[in-house]
């Protein structure tokens, strides 16, 4: 795949946007489930997938071999039960997770979740604006939706966020230090 750098340049860019607005809390990102936890996923986790149900079969057969039939099969109705209503569950809780810290982690990342499908990204004033992957184009629902907005205080909060200055780091010395009164 042969873009141009200025291309690159502008995803960059726009993906930047994109992450920026998800942390500002102006976009929502949905994950469908279905489409993102299979094997052909790199957010699938076979353990996670195969390993309860695993372990709920070799504990009912092993009840029905050395305890009870009836029993073994109880548990194992109950383990379906119990697998449907609080495992399932927290599978799609630990998929959405992985999605989300995979796709807001780069690039790369984005686009191959997106490619696949399963990522809706929608404006969180007006539910009914969505874009829905693969379908979509998510560049333009960014370029559309997301103007670059400059805000008020960033200046500030970024020399904060670094500390004191390099300048007044000079300018405290020792003396002035113990000046100064906690």
């Amino acid at each position: 795949m042969n873009t141009k750098p200025t291309e690159k340049k502008r995803d960059r860019a726009l993906y930047g946007r994109l992450v920026e607005s998800y942390q500002a809390d102006r976009i929502g990102i949905f994950v469908d489930f279905d489409r993102l936890n299979h094997p052909k996923s790199p957010i699938w986790s076979p353990w996670e997938n195969v390993g309860p149900l695993l372990v709920m079969l070799i504990l009912s057969i092993s009840v029905m071999v050395m305890i009870n039939l009836l029993l073994g099969t109880a548990i194992m109705v109950t383990g379906v039960f119990f697998y449907l209503f609080a495992i399932r569950p927290w599978i799609s809780q630990r998929v959405y997770r992985r999605a989300i810290d995979a796709a807001m982690d780069n690039l790369h990342n984005w686009n191959i979740l997106w490619k696949l499908g399963g990522l809706v990204v929608t404006l969180n004033y007006m539910n009914k604006t969505r874009c829905v992957s693969p379908e979509g184009d998510w560049k333009a629902f960014v370029t559309r939706y997301l103007p670059e907005m400059e805000m008020e205080g960033v200046e500030v909060y970024n020399a904060f966020k670094q500390g004191v200055s390099e300048k007044d780091k000079a300018e405290l010395t020792p003396k002035t230090i113990g000046d100064i009164e906690m």
